[in-house]
């Protein structure tokens, strides 16, 4: 993650709050983020400066990650230059490194997730949800986990009945 700030001034952008960029454009930037846009708290904090994040790493990218942070800020500058037409110097700049912080969805990751999902139908009391299935944003984690427990609905009954006998430790006695 390369983090950039800018004089508001200088860095007229189009509207949105930033975009995704496809392998097929060629361009070394996946996505770049308007943070001062998408979230108000970091605009409140100086109205003058406009923050960008830019995100570098595609999968089965492992090149990227080792280059130096001075080349990932260029790299990101000169990606941003060719798909905006941002062209100011920034005021700071911060490389933020995150390898495998994000879970990487590669062709037919959804017929996967439908293969375990039906899989874990088959378990009464089990769901799964979370980044690694549908999304990795904030908001996608929530609706796959209110997902996950609309799917369990009557299935409660079913674990309340295997949990109310005590377990059984691996030495004879009551677990905890």
């Amino acid at each position: 993650m390369i983090t950039l700030a800018y004089r508001r001034a200088d860095a007229a952008l189009p509207d949105g709050s930033g975009f995704l960029v496809p392998p097929v454009d060629g361009r070394t930037i996946k996505a770049s983020t308007f943070a001062s846009r998408k979230w108000g708290w970091i605009a409140d904090e100086d109205p003058d400066v406009m923050v960008l994040r830019t995100s570098v790493g595609r999968y089965g990218e492992t090149e990227i990650l080792g280059r130096s942070d001075a080349d990932l800020v260029e790299v990101s500058r000169h990606d941003l230059r060719e798909a905006v037409g941002l062209t100011a110097a920034p005021l700071e700049t911060r490389v933020t490194r995150w390898s495998d912080g994000l879970p990487q969805y590669p062709v037919g990751h959804h017929a996967r997730v439908a293969r375990v999902r039906e899989h874990v139908a088959q378990l009464p009391g089990l769901a799964v949800c979370g980044a690694v299935y549908d999304g990795v944003g904030v908001p996608a984690c929530v609706a796959s986990a209110y997902a996950a427990v609309d799917r369990l609905g009557g299935d409660l009954s079913a674990v309340r009945e295997l949990t109310a006998a005590p377990v059984q430790s691996l030495h004879g006695g009551a677990g905890e």
